[in-house]
């Protein structure tokens, strides 16, 4: 009778326990999802019979910035996050789905899709994430975006062009929405001058008929 009374005991105490743990965590405030935005180029396709099939890789990037927190470098031998705000999706695939949609939206290729889509492609555009962060300079704030990218002739697998792709751009007020402004801008300013790049080098090595 008391081995019985005492594991009635244990159980109940665990349940107890259980049930703070639970209403802890739900009374915790939810936190804020953002999502950047795709740019739209003006002029888009603009006198232009788009020839290139552009596949988008995956990028890499550290493991600070693979995550859907959103980075805050107070110097640059330090990460933190900003509390309580997250990503709708880690950095690398917010980028790609957003990279897609921008060379899409310029009307100059003839078609644009993620790698692994099971759709064939001419070049495939891949490379590198340095820096996607709002840095501390001074009493200013910038949001930071340094893309090193490759497009690769994908039957030839060599590299047709590369570059380094930086911009800042300086947070104006203050919260988070602010700063997920500025991460927006800096991204619309690096995704038209990735397209007009990858446009202009597919246009100068004309795809070659498949057999």
């Amino acid at each position: 009778m008391k081995k019985h009374l005492k594991s009635g005991f244990a159980f109940l105490l665990m349940a107890a326990l259980s049930g703070c743990a639970l209403a802890n965590i739900a009374s915790e405030p939810a936190p804020q999802f953002f999502m950047l935005t795709a740019a739209h180029p003006e002029g888009a396709g603009a006198a232009m019979t788009p020839t290139a099939n552009v596949l988008v890789d995956d990028f890499s990037t550290t493991a600070a910035i693979d995550v859907p927190r959103i980075v805050f470098q107070p110097n640059p031998n330090e990460i933190k996050y900003y509390a309580g705000a997250r990503w709708s999706d880690r950095a690398p695939q917010m980028i790609q789905s957003l990279m897609v949609e921008t060379l899409e939206n310029s009307g100059r290729f003839a078609s644009v899709a993620a790698r692994g889509s099971g759709i064939r492609g001419d070049y495939l555009l891949k490379g590198d994430i340095r820096q996607f962060a709002a840095e501390a300079r001074g009493e200013q704030t910038t949001v930071r975006i340094d893309f090193f990218l490759r497009l690769v002739r994908i039957d030839e697998r060599s590299i047709l062009a590369s570059r380094d792709f930086n911009v800042s751009i300086p947070v104006t007020g203050s919260g988070i929405a602010s700063v997920v402004a500025a991460y927006d801008a800096a991204l619309h300013q690096n995704l038209n001058e990735i397209m007009l790049w990858a446009s202009a080098e597919t246009a100068k090595a004309p795809v070659v008929a498949r057999k």
